[in-house]
């Protein structure tokens, strides 16, 4: 795995930062073959973890607004982009039958988080 971090303080107030994240795709098995028991389709495998999924990477973006303090209380704002890029980054990789071809094996992907924007209010007193 890399990270790339950068931080950018504009003023007293305002900082921003971002954070590049990178990792090859996880180890895994796939199937090196199947048949048909009964009408159910069987995958069976050889190697353990000799393939390995697409990788992954994802930027996160971040832009905070400390607030005026007034003694004892503080605050700050905090909006937030988590994977900027859109990458649709693999999860997992589920095999089945190609539905126009049943003969053929299709991997499936499964990919969890798209964009995902945030604000955070913070405060301390």
């Amino acid at each position: 795995d890399v990270s790339f971090v950068g931080i950018y303080n504009l003023n007293k107030r305002w900082t921003f930062s971002s954070s590049l994240i990178y990792s090859t795709g996880n180890a895994v098995t796939y199937p090196a073959g199947k048949y048909n028991v009964g009408g159910q389709t069987v995958y069976y495998y050889t190697q353990r973890n000799a393939g390995r999924m697409p990788y992954n990477m994802r930027l996160d973006l971040s832009a905070t607004l400390e607030g005026r303090n007034k003694g004892k209380f503080q605050s700050s704002w905090n909006f937030g982009v988590y994977n900027a890029l859109g990458r649709k980054n693999p999860y997992s990789v589920e095999f089945i039958n190609d539905p126009t071809d049943p003969s053929k094996t299709v991997a499936e992907q499964t990919s969890l988080f798209g964009i995902i924007p945030s604000v955070t209010w913070n405060f301390k007193f």
